[in-house]
C-alpha cells in the first residue's frame, strides 16, 4: 500500500513537470485548528486562503473556509512561464463548510484529535497552452473552465503549546465537476485532447490530500506553514492521456494563525 501512495505522488509530479499546467483544481489549504475547549476560535489568513473554526461546546465545532486563487495574465504577456507545480494562468477557489468532533488525548490536553465533514462549491478557470504562442489573442478564445461541487472528510492529529503546534491531516476529497467549457481555440487542431479535456465531468474525482501544518509564535498569533499534497484515486487516464495534468498536485502556503482561548490562562498552572 505504501508503494502504490508513493507512486501515485511521483506520478503526479512526473505529469505536472511534463504537462503545460493547465489547472482546473488548485486543493485548498487544510483547515486544522486542534481546538480544546467550548467557545475557543481559531482563524488563519494566508494570501489565498481565508479560515476560521469555533468549538461550540467541549467536543463539536463548527469551520468555514474560503479559497482564492488569482494568478491570471493575458495571452501576450512574456512573463508567461509555469514552474514545475503552479499554472501562472489559474483564476479561481471554493467556498466549504463543516461540522466536526475533537477531544484531547492526554491530561494536559497537548495532543489533540479533531474530524470533520463538510461541503464545499467552487470553480477554476485557466488557460490552454497554445494562447501563449500567438501575440494579441483573444484570451476567451483559448479558455479552459469548470464548476465543482465537493464534500471532504479530514481526520487530523496534532501536538498544541502556546508557543508551537504540528499537524497531520488526512483530507479525503470526492469532486463533481460540472459546466466544463473550452474556448473556440482551445485544443485546436488536437480532437483528442479536446475529447480528453471534457472527460473531466464523465464521473466524481476522488482525492487523498495529506497536509502538514506547522504554527509557530506566542499564544494568541502564530506564523502558519503547510505542505499539501493532493494525488487522485482514480483511474483517471483516457485515449492514452491522463486528466490528472489538470490538478495541481502540490500546495504549499504561508499566513498567519490566530487563537482566541481561555486554556492559555491556565496553561502555566498544570
Amino acid at each position: 500500500m505504501k508503494h502504490h501512495f508513493y507512486a501515485g505522488i511521483l506520478l503526479s509530479g512526473a505529469v505536472a513537470i511534463s504537462s503545460c499546467n493547465k489547472h482546473i483544481y488548485v486543493p485548498n489549504t487544510v483547515n486544522a485548528p486542534l481546538l480544546k475547549e467550548k467557545h475557543e476560535f481559531k482563524g488563519s489568513i494566508s494570501p489565498t486562503n481565508l479560515q476560521a473554526a469555533f468549538a461550540i461546546t467541549d467536543n463539536i465545532a463548527i469551520m468555514a473556509n474560503g479559497q482564492y486563487v488569482y494568478r491570471f495574465k493575458f495571452a501576450d504577456d512574456n512573463n508567461n512561464d509555469n514552474d514545475v507545480f503552479v499554472d501562472n494562468n489559474t483564476r479561481g477557489g471554493v467556498v466549504e463548510g463543516a461540522v466536526g468532533f475533537f477531544k484531547p488525548l492526554d491530561p494536559k490536553k497537548r495532543m489533540v484529535f479533531d474530524v470533520y465533514a463538510g461541503f464545499g462549491a467552487g470553480h477554476f478557470k485557466t488557460l490552454a497552452s497554445q494562447s501563449n504562442s500567438t501575440t494579441g489573442t483573444n484570451v476567451n478564445d483559448y479558455l479552459l473552465k469548470n464548476q465543482f461541487s465537493k464534500v471532504f472528510i479530514q481526520p487530523s492529529i496534532g501536538f498544541v503549546h502556546p508557543v508551537f503546534e504540528a499537524a497531520f491531516t488526512s483530507r479525503f476529497s470526492l469532486l463533481n465537476f460540472y459546466n466544463t467549457y473550452l474556448g473556440s481555440k482551445a485544443f485546436e487542431n488536437d480532437a483528442t485532447g479536446k475529447e480528453n479535456f471534457m472527460r473531466i465531468s464523465d464521473k466524481p474525482v476522488a482525492f487523498y490530500e495529506p497536509g502538514f501544518t506547522f504554527r509557530v509564535g506566542y499564544k494568541y498569533v502564530k506564523f502558519q506553514m503547510q505542505l499539501l499534497v493532493s494525488v487522485p484515486l482514480n483511474d483517471n487516464t483516457y485515449n492514452g492521456s491522463d486528466i490528472n495534468q489538470y490538478f495541481q498536485p502540490v500546495a504549499f502556503g504561508m499566513g498567519a494563525s490566530v487563537n482566541i482561548a481561555h486554556w492559555y490562562d491556565n496553561f502555566r498552572k498544570r
